[in-house]
């Protein structure tokens, strides 16, 4: 009978090979994502034309400091992911999707928000929305 033992090449010849089982032996595992830090500002105004002058504000200061018209408005809203190739998943959420749409509801590191605030026959309303961690309170006049 016979009994086959197998021992491997790295422990049988150990003292004559260097760096065996060293880390360069084996592949490096794959880094993790990159975190993200969002800085978020106002893209542009429902018009299409440039939001000036708040475009490049940041958007909680524009939109907390400005009572929105009452005719329907859309407006995009820049998500500034740092650094390069970051891949931290956000979210875009309205506490009332019937003030403030928004749309995509998520996304991953540089990307935009269209934020649409259907027309208000009614009295002044707020609500808020929070996009990538970061939230405002949006208002937007009655009529």
């Amino acid at each position: 009978m016979r009994v086959l033992i197998r021992i491997p090449v790295c422990v049988a010849f150990a003292a004559m090979l260097s760096g065996c089982g060293s880390s360069a032996d084996h592949p490096t595992s794959p880094t993790s994502p990159v975190a993200c830090t969002a800085a978020i500002t106002i893209g542009i105004f429902s018009n299409g034309a440039p939001a000036s002058p708040g475009q490049g504000m940041v958007w909680t200061s524009y939109f907390q400091a400005t009572v929105l018209p009452a005719q329907p408005s859309v407006y995009v809203v820049d998500i500034n992911s740092t650094p390069a190739g970051c891949l931290t998943t956000w979210t875009a959420v309205s506490a009332n999707t019937s003030a403030v749409q928004l749309s995509p509801a998520s996304g991953t590191g540089r990307s935009q928000v269209e934020l649409f605030m259907p027309a208000n026959a009614g009295t002044q309303r707020s609500t808020l929305v929070t996009i990538a961690g970061q939230t405002a309170s949006i208002t937007q006049a009655g009529r």
